[in-house]
C-alpha cells in the first residue's frame, strides 16, 4: 500500500511527464499587486528563484513557448519555501482564461505546497496568481519563495549570436561557428550613401561557416526625416543586401539608435515606411534594434508590428532585459554585451541572445516553409569553392548518381539552370548569376538532394 501511495503521489505531483493541473482555481478578485515587476522568461531546466519574498495576493509575469513545459512551485524540495498554505493559479494573460490550479502537492517534506507542470498551448505571456489556500491574501512577512523552470528538455544550451561590421576587420567565420556562436548580423549600410566594405565577405563567408546571418541597416533619421527619406534608405540597404536576404537566415534589421526631434507618431511612420519597402522587396519581415530609451518613444503600434532586438548591455544571457519600451514585456534578441571576445575575431565584439529555443527560433527565421526549408547540408554531393565568382565544381562520390540532372534555383524559387551529372565531377559556370545564395538540387537514387553555395 505505501508503495502505490508513493506512486499516486507522484503521478499527482507531475514528476511524471504529464500535465499536473487540478480543477477550480482563484479568480483574478484576489490578486493585489503585480510581484516581482519584471516578466520571467527561461529555457534551463534547473529550478530557478522567482522571488524569496512572495505574499499571498501577488501576481507574475512569464513569458513562454508553445510547447514546452513550464513548472512552478513552493516545494522545498526544489528551493522553494512555504510560510503559510499557499495555492496557484496560473491565467492567459491576455485572455484572463484560468490554464491550471494546484493547491497541496502532497510531496514528501511538503505535503501542502503548490506545483503545476503546464505544457504552453501558445507563445505569449502567463499570469500566475499566488493566494493562500482558500483565495485569501496576507501582507508582510513571513514571506515565501517561488521558483520556476523550463522542464521540456528542448533547449539544452542557449542560442548565442554577434553582431559585426568593418570594425571587426576579417573574420574567420568557421571559428566563429565552432566556438558555438549560431547567429550574426552583419553591417550591410547606413544612411543614404554608406556600404559597409566588409558586407559582402560577411554575408557570403558566415553563410558558408553554417551560421545563420543578417543584413542590418544603420538608420538616419536625423538627416532624412521624412518617410521618404525612409524609403530611400531601404532601397540603398536592398541595393547591397537584397540577394542574401532569404528564409532560414536572419531576418533584416533597422539599427535605429540615432536621437531625433521627431514625434513618437512620425518616428513609428518612419521605421513602418522602411520596413514595408524591405518586405515587399523580399517577403521577409524586418525587426528593429534599439535601446531601451528609444522603444519607449515609439506609439504601442510599433510593438505588434516587428519584433524587438533590444540593446542592454546588462551582461546577462539569461536576465530578462530591463527597459523594453512599448514592446515591453516581449522581445526576441537582447545585445547583452558590446566588449565581447569571440575566437576568429580580432578585438570586441557585440554579443547576443535569442529569447527561446530551437523550435521559437527557426519559426522566427522561416525555416518551416520555402524553397530552403529543403537546402540543407546533409546532402550527397559537395560544391566548391564556396562562396565562387566564376566556376563551380559538383562533386559527388556515387557512381549511381551519374548522369542525374543537376538544377539550380535562386532564391525566389526559380529555376536558372539545369544540366547532367558528368561522371563524379561536374563544373558549372556561374559567372553570369547574380549575386546572392542559390538552391541546387539533384534527383538521386535516394531521392533529392540538396546544396547551397553562393555566388560573389
Amino acid at each position: 500500500m505505501k508503495k502505490l501511495l508513493l506512486i499516486l503521489l507522484i503521478a499527482i505531483c507531475g514528476i511524471a511527464n504529464a500535465q499536473t493541473c487540478a480543477t477550480g482555481g482563484c479568480t483574478s478578485a484576489a490578486e493585489t499587486n503585480q510581484y516581482p515587476s519584471t516578466t520571467f522568461s527561461t529555457t534551463s531546466s534547473t529550478w530557478q528563484t522567482v522571488s524569496a519574498y512572495m505574499n499571498a495576493g501577488n501576481w507574475t509575469l512569464f513569458n513562454v513557448t508553445a510547447g514546452d513545459t513550464y513548472e512552478w512551485t513552493y516545494c522545498s524540495n526544489f528551493g522553494g519555501s512555504q510560510s503559510w498554505d499557499a495555492e496557484l493559479t496560473l491565467f492567459n494573460n491576455t485572455s484572463a482564461a484560468t490554464l491550471c490550479y494546484a493547491n497541496n502537492c502532497g510531496l514528501t517534506g511538503c505535503t501542502a505546497a503548490p506545483y503545476i507542470k503546464w505544457n504552453a498551448t501558445y507563445t505569449g505571456v502567463v499570469r500566475l496568481l499566488t493566494t493562500v489556500s482558500g483565495c485569501v491574501t496576507n501582507t508582510g512577512s513571513p514571506y515565501s519563495t517561488l521558483m520556476w523552470r523550463d522542464s521540456s528538455g528542448a533547449v539544452t544550451t542557449q542560442i548565442l549570436g554577434i553582431d559585426v561590421s568593418s570594425y571587426q576587420a576579417t573574420i574567420n567565420w568557421t571559428s566563429v561557428k565552432a566556438a558555438g556562436y549560431s547567429f550574426a548580423w552583419a553591417k550591410a549600410t547606413e544612411g543614404l550613401t554608406i556600404t559597409d566594405s566588409q558586407y559582402h565577405n560577411n554575408a557570403t563567408n558566415g553563410v558558408t561557416a553554417g551560421v545563420k546571418m543578417g543584413a542590418y541597416h544603420f538608420a538616419h533619421p536625423d538627416v532624412n526625416s521624412t518617410t521618404s527619406g525612409a524609403v530611400s534608405e531601404a532601397n540603398h540597404f536592398l541595393s547591397a543586401a537584397q540577394p542574401y536576404i532569404i528564409s532560414c537566415e536572419l531576418p533584416p534589421a533597422l539599427d535605429f539608435e540615432v536621437n531625433t526631434s521627431l514625434t513618437a507618431s512620425q518616428l513609428t511612420a518612419w521605421v513602418q515606411a522602411w520596413m514595408s519597402t524591405v518586405k515587399t522587396a523580399t517577403g521577409i519581415n524586418p525587426i528593429i534594434y534599439t535601446d531601451g530609451s528609444i522603444a519607449a518613444s515609439f506609439t504601442s503600434a510599433m510593438a505588434t508590428y516587428c519584433n524587438l532586438w533590444i540593446a542592454s548591455d546588462d551582461g546577462s544571457t539569461t536576465a530578462t532585459p530591463p527597459s523594453l519600451g512599448v514592446w515591453a514585456p516581449n522581445w526576441s534578441f537582447n545585445q547583452y554585451s558590446w566588449v565581447g571576445s569571440v575566437p576568429g575575431i580580432s578585438g570586441n565584439v557585440d554579443m547576443d541572445v535569442f529569447n527561446g529555443n530551437q523550435t521559437a527560433f527557426n519559426s522566427l527565421l522561416g525555416c518551416t516553409t520555402g524553397i530552403d526549408q529543403l537546402a540543407t547540408h546533409n546532402s550527397q554531393f559537395i560544391i566548391y569553392p564556396n562562396p565562387a565568382n566564376t566556376n563551380i565544381t559538383i562533386e559527388n562520390s556515387s557512381l549511381d548518381d551519374q548522369g542525374k540532372m543537376i538544377s539550380i534555383y535562386n532564391i525566389q524559387g526559380q529555376l536558372i539552370f539545369q544540366q547532367l551529372m558528368q561522371e563524379q565531377k561536374t563544373e558549372i559556370n556561374v559567372s553570369g548569376f547574380s549575386n546572392g545564395i542559390y538552391i541546387v538540387k539533384m534527383k538521386t537514387e535516394n531521392g533529392m538532394a540538396v546544396n547551397k553555395f553562393v555566388k560573389q
